[in-house]
């Protein structure tokens, strides 16, 4: 186990989610909290990607034959 410092302010927010979401401990909830940003960065990158794909007038299925 690891002890982090937070503020006053943000513990109480945090002790306010892990209720709301119904979470057995702090660290199930952050753990969550990081899965969900990893996954939302994950998304807009795959996102901007398609969109620079679009702009090239390419598909994946193009990368793919490019690599075979």
């Amino acid at each position: 186990m690891t002890t982090i410092a937070v503020s006053q302010k943000t513990k109480k927010e945090l002790l306010k989610l892990k209720i709301k979401e119904n979470k057995k401990s702090l660290d199930e909830l952050i753990s969550e909290m990081t899965l969900t940003y990893k996954k939302k960065k994950f998304l807009e990158a795959s996102e901007k990607f398609r969109k620079k794909l679009d702009e090239k007038d390419l598909k994946l299925e193009d990368l793919n034959e490019a690599c075979h």
